[in-house]
């Protein structure tokens, strides 16, 4: 995982300066990743967590791909991102 605390933060660090395509992909194989785990040992507390990790990784690629902001994204950071975004 590239995020090893399951935050959206570190990820999008580790993001940074990597291409339009390159992006998207490291924020799918993280999610794929998070939810292999999710559904083969996830305890009560840590499912949450997961769960909202997982959710905003997808909600990120919807936001990458086609510019949508969720409910999800909308407080987030997503400047960093908006002309790699832009320029694809």
């Amino acid at each position: 995982m590239l995020s090893s605390s399951l935050s959206i933060s570190e990820f999008f660090k580790k993001a940074e300066g990597h291409s339009y395509l390159e992006i998207i992909e490291m924020a799918n194989e993280e999610a794929t990743e998070v939810e292999r785990c999710y559904y083969k040992s996830c305890r009560d507390e840590e499912c949450v967590k997961i769960v909202q990790y997982v959710g905003y990784l997808k909600d990120f690629i919807l936001y990458m791909r086609h510019g949508i902001r969720t409910s999800a994204t909308r407080d987030l950071d997503l400047q960093p991102f908006k002309k790699i975004r832009l320029e694809n």
